[in-house]
């Protein structure tokens, strides 16, 4: 790139003193600046300082390049290979920063602004539209999820800007600290009994002509495991960006494009037997396993958000709440930890992270087998007949006979 980097010495009307200009390989814009003289031989010997700089990597004047071509040129040359979720996400920060600090230039990207930006994302904010069941939208306050999620994508850009040679210093990013107890759930796994009440829900929301094929994905939720975009991708035959179900009794496994999970690994996992028994009388050679309907019976679009939405509802005319503080209902993803709550109590941490598809054995750990310890002590308390400072009346030892006692027995 900086090899086809070309100094010239010109003269403008306009300017007094000579000029020196080239063309931004990257930008394709013509740059220029002052030789500062209008002797052409000294003008040509800061043309060809400045020659040498560039093609070195050694000028860092791109740092002046306007904020909106710095997004334009991420966007373009900064986010080959990511998904298109994730390509979404940095956008997102993206905005959000220049909406927040109204930066002029990618220079703008300094360890103040990024201070300050983290401080305005963590006050309270009046959300734009009402949601189902508000009058007027709320005040709501980020989650420290958030702010750490606006801040690690603005530190990769910010590393690659300096790569790039846009930016000349790569600002200090004070990341949130996780007390060791932060980590809790959004939701939390429901019941056998919550479960069947979203079945029997199911009905009154999606009609009676789509009920069976809701039902169905609901059960296959609950029986594998999947992340509802998983479960939207599986197929009987093998396709790019899509879930593959090898069934082979004891043997069968789930066959995970690149594309098609969270971790973007190619990777075999377990089927559990349940969703082997739910899948195994409905095989097909080919096509999607699960086909939500719309109302009137006829497929709907294979958009995860709408199906996760219509899921929701379900959850909530069940009146299954999955969190008390913030009111939430049953989704999706309550069925997932529904079912990794279940086997937690049946198999160990290192084979339960490789049947959920954990990245780490920490996920597994905290998520599942903490929670786990919660229960075990619980069932400990009922198990002894014991309440919390009293002790139940048949737990009490009979008291110890005296020795003369024992004699007259």
């Amino acid at each position: 790139m900086h090899e086809q980097i070309k100094v010239h010495v010109v003269k403008y009307a306009s300017s007094a003193n000579l000029l020196m200009r080239y063309r931004d390989p990257i930008l394709g814009k013509q740059i220029a600046r002052t030789t500062g003289t209008t002797k052409r031989r000294e003008a040509e010997r800061s043309a060809a300082k400045w020659e040498a700089e560039l093609r070195e990597g050694r000028y860092r004047k791109r740092s002046r390049m306007s904020w909106e071509e710095f997004v334009e040129c991420y966007e373009a040359d900064g986010t080959g290979g990511l998904k298109p979720s994730t390509v979404n996400g940095y956008m997102d920060s993206l905005a959000a920063f220049g909406r927040i600090c109204r930066p002029s230039s990618v220079a703008d990207l300094t360890t103040a602004r990024i201070t300050g930006f983290a401080r305005e994302l963590r006050k309270p904010y009046k959300r734009k539209h009402t949601r189902r069941g508000e009058t007027e939208p709320q005040t709501v306050t980020r989650s420290e999820a958030s702010v750490s999620r606006h801040l690690r994508h603005l530190k990769l850009i910010s590393r690659w800007a300096n790569r790039q040679g846009y930016l000349t210093t790569v600002p200090t990013f004070d990341m949130p600290k996780r007390s060791s107890g932060a980590r809790r759930m959004k939701g939390r796994p429901i019941t056998t009994e919550e479960f069947e009440r979203m079945l029997a829900a199911t009905e009154s929301i999606v009609g009676s002509l789509a009920a069976d094929s809701w039902k169905l994905l609901l059960r296959g939720l609950w029986a594998s495991g999947l992340r509802l975009g998983e479960a939207m991708a599986l197929r009987w035959d093998n396709q790019p960006e899509c879930v593959t179900v090898r069934l082979d009794g004891c043997k069968s496994v789930l066959a995970f494009d690149a594309d098609s999970q969270k971790s973007g690994k190619v990777e075999l996992a377990p089927l559990a037997p349940e969703a082997v028994e739910l899948l195994e009388p409905m095989q097909r050679k080919r096509g999607y396993v699960f086909h939500p309907q719309r109302r009137d019976g006829e497929p709907m679009a294979r958009h995860t958000l709408k199906v996760s939405k219509i899921i929701c509802r379900i959850g909530k005319a069940a009146n299954v709440q999955v969190n008390s503080v913030t009111g939430k209902s049953a989704s999706a993803h309550d069925l997932r930890r529904a079912f990794g709550y279940r086997w937690s109590r049946r198999i160990m941490p290192a084979v339960l992270k490789e049947l959920m598809r954990h990245a780490s054995i920490e996920t597994t750990m905290t998520f599942y087998v903490g929670q786990n310890a919660e229960t075990t002590a619980e069932e400990l308390w009922a198990g002894s007949g014991k309440v919390l400072g009293k002790v139940a009346p048949e737990a009490i030892p009979a008291p110890a006979m005296t020795h003369q006692k024992q004699l007259e027995n």
